[in-house]
């Protein structure tokens, strides 16, 4: 679900107010000489919400995609957030730690980078910083036989 999909209710909502207002008017005492209107107050905490919502700084800065190409070899794609405060020159630390994850989540010895980029994906009007790279994982040894 698009995110922006939650607002068009409440956009609706607002548009469909006739005569009547839809938030009172009256005003918030905040201090003894700071008396804002009350619909000011809720612009603003909208605003706030909205922001808030759209760049969402709790979320990971980087979205992580894993592609198992064969055996040995799985592709790590990372795409950065729209919005973000910061990050811009982690995407080799993600990349390291997510194929480091990926090797001991699955018992295996290690891993070699074989191809590793990045760049910038200017799909729409804001740009994303995009890394993409392939590592080769190391088995471990096959268990041996005694023989007899």
């Amino acid at each position: 679900m698009n995110k922006f999909a939650a607002l068009v209710p409440v956009a609706a909502m607002l548009a469909a107010c006739g005569s009547e207002p839809l938030i009172p008017d009256e005003s918030v005492n905040i201090s003894p000489g700071f008396h804002p209107p009350l619909e000011a107050v809720v612009g603003v905490v909208l605003v706030g919400v909205v922001a808030y919502y759209v760049i969402d700084p709790l979320a990971p800065n980087w979205e992580v995609k894993i592609n198992q190409l064969d055996e040995t070899r799985v592709a790590i794609n990372l795409r950065k957030k729209r919005f973000s405060t910061g990050g811009d020159g982690e995407a080799r630390e993600v990349f390291r730690r997510r194929a480091q994850e990926i090797v001991d989540d699955n018992g295996l010895v290690g891993y070699t980078v074989v191809q590793y980029s990045e760049s910038i994906d200017s799909e729409t009007t804001f740009a994303r910083r995009i890394a993409r790279g392939v590592i080769v994982v190391e088995k471990p040894p096959a268990p041996q036989t005694p023989s007899s």
